[in-house]
Order: C-alpha cells, then structure tokens, then sequence
C-alpha cells in the first residue's frame, strides 16, 4: 500500500513537472510571437474562428468537397478525348456534363454560408472596435473622431475579411496541389516532383513581394484614415483655407501611395503568374519527352494541361487572397500602433 501511494505521489510530481515545462514554452512561445507585429491581428483572427467554429467546420468541409468535385471534370474530358474516336462515349459526355453543373452549385452553396459567417462577424467586430475607439479618445474635435471611426472600420473589415478567406480561400489550393501532384507521379516521378518544385518558386515569390511592399501598405492606411478626418472637418469648418489645405494635401498623398502602390503590385503579379505559367509548361514538356516511354495518350494530356491549369488559377486566387489578408494585417496595425502610444 506504501508503495501504491509512493508511485501515485511520484507520479503527480511528473505529471505536475510536464505542466510546468509546457506552460514554459507556451509562455516563451507567446512572448516570442508578441515581439511580431502582426501577433495581434493573427490571435484576434484565430479567435474570431474559434468563436465561429461551427460555421468553420462547415464552411472547410463543403469546400474540400468543392474542390474534389471541381476536379473531375477535367478526368471526365481526358477520358472523353481517348474513347472520342472508339465512339463509345455516351456515358461520358453524361458524366461530364453533369460534374460541370455540379461545381458551380456547390460553389454557390459555399459562398453564401461563408458570407453568412463574414456579416456576422462583422457586425460584431465593428461595433466592438468602435467601441473600443471611443473609450480610448477623449477629445471632442471632428477630424479625430472622424480619423479614429476610419482606423476601427479599416481594422473590423481586415479582421473579418481574413477570417473569410482563411477558411474557404486556402483549402482549395491545397486539395488541387494533393490531387494533382499525386496524378502527375502516377505518370512519372519526374513529372510530379518537377511540377512540385516549380510551385516555391511562385510561393517564395508572394513572401518577397508581401514584405516589399509593407511600408507603403501601413502608408494606405494610415493616410485614408487621415483624409477621412480631414474631409469631415473641411465639411464641419465650411470656407477655412487652413483645413481645405489639410485635405487637399492628405487626398494628394493618398493619391501617390495608392498610385505607387498599384504599378508595384500589378507588376509583382505579372512576374509571379509567369512563374507559374513556367512551371505548368514544365510539366507538358516533360510529358511530351517521355510519352513514348509512359504510353501517354490525348487524354492523359488533357489531364495534365486541365489538372495545372487548374492549380494556377488556384494559386493565384488564393495568393491574391494572401496578398489581401497582409494587407488586412497592416491596417489592423495601424489601429493598434494608434493605441500603443
């Protein structure tokens, strides 16, 4: 009996001593993420998911079975095109006609069930960020209000359009990535992991062109936010040369960055879809040396241009939807930057 209590107690202290160490390295974890400036939007983005968990897991659910579902079609017109001249392809063309009807109604579905979470969450950042924006401002002066309502709107919409595209934007390019670098090894394994290596480089490409633009980003949204004020107080102080040169200089800033902003970032996309239209003919080519060797027919070509077609236009979308949610970041921080001081 001794002995029983001896272990349990043994035990106890281990089970206390795991306790501690993992709360030490969350605690140093936490520690080391708050150092980042986009710590904050990224926790308050988590939360908002987790507060909507039900919605989440529905929303990542209907969206894998997009995915699948938008897929084959593509195997359906490969097999189209080999049993094209056997003239068996009466099933087929049902088929087929059927999955490219299937696609957009499930697509459909999906988009209202995540615009119904995005509205719900936005009424609910919105007022508590405007909330949070009053309590923190004491003057009664127009502009400052005004400046201040902008930052809180600005920092609501990036939190919950992040959250929309976090749940039903990154699942599709994983599940064509997974589809079809699976497809294109059962090919060949050069095939597959040359098409799989291609993909850093467009991916390397959305990190270095996010972190270039950074500055010019918190510059947005800093200067919107201030022309806004400037805008109402011109309004509230009708004929004040002093306040119509405050507005007249913050629009033209504004103009600037938005304009230096947009021939940046248009030009950054241009070199990034090249990257991927690079690694798409990759593919073909390759296919094309070898398809002596691997037997390849039309309808194994077809498949291969229809499977990387798609993962491009995936790509792109969700690194565009990438490219937002950094944008989104920058705005939150230029909310809270305003409250740190």
């Amino acid at each position: 009996m001794c002995g029983s209590i001896a272990r349990r107690g043994t035990m106890r202290t281990c089970l206390s001593a795991i306790a501690g160490r993992v709360r030490g390295i969350s605690a140093r974890i936490d520690n080391r993420m708050r150092l980042n400036p986009n710590w904050p939007f990224v926790r308050d983005v988590a939360r908002l998911i987790w507060r909507y968990k039900i919605y989440g897991l529905a929303i990542l659910l209907v969206t894998i079975f997009q995915e699948i579902v938008a897929l084959w079609p593509v195997t359906l017109l490969g097999r189209f095109v080999d049993q094209l001249q056997a003239g068996d392809i009466g099933h087929v063309v049902w088929l087929f006609m059927g999955a490219s009807l299937l696609h957009p109604a499930v697509t459909r579905g999906n988009i209202i069930l995540r615009h119904k979470m995005f509205y719900e969450t936005d009424f609910e950042k919105r007022v508590e960020l405007t909330l949070q924006e009053a309590g923190h401002t004491d003057s009664d002066d127009v502009e400052q209000a005004s400046t201040a309502h902008t930052r809180a709107v600005n920092a609501a919409s990036g939190i919950t359009n992040a959250t929309y595209h976090v749940l039903g934007s990154f699942t599709p390019l994983i599940i064509k990535i997974i589809i079809v670098s699976g497809s294109l090894l059962t090919y060949s394994k050069s095939i597959g992991a040359a098409y799989l290596a291609s993909l850093s480089v467009p991916l390397l490409m959305t990190l270095v062109f996010n972190r270039n633009l950074r500055v010019l980003r918190d510059t947005q949204y800093s200067v919107i936010s201030r022309a806004s004020g400037a805008g109402v107080k011109a309004i509230a102080e009708r004929g004040s040369p002093i306040t119509q040169g405050k507005l007249r200089e913050a629009l033209q800033q504004r103009k600037e960055v938005l304009i230096s902003l947009v021939c940046k970032s248009q030009i950054f996309l241009f070199i990034r879809r090249v990257a991927l239209i690079g690694g798409q003919f990759l593919a073909i080519f390759l296919a094309l040396r070898l398809r002596d060797k691997l037997g390849l027919t039309p309808g194994d070509f077809t498949q291969i241009a229809g499977y990387t077609t798609q993962v491009t236009v995936a790509f792109l979308n969700t690194a565009s939807f990438l490219d937002a949610i950094i944008s989104y970041s920058r705005a939150y921080h230029v909310f809270t930057q305003a409250h740190s001081g």
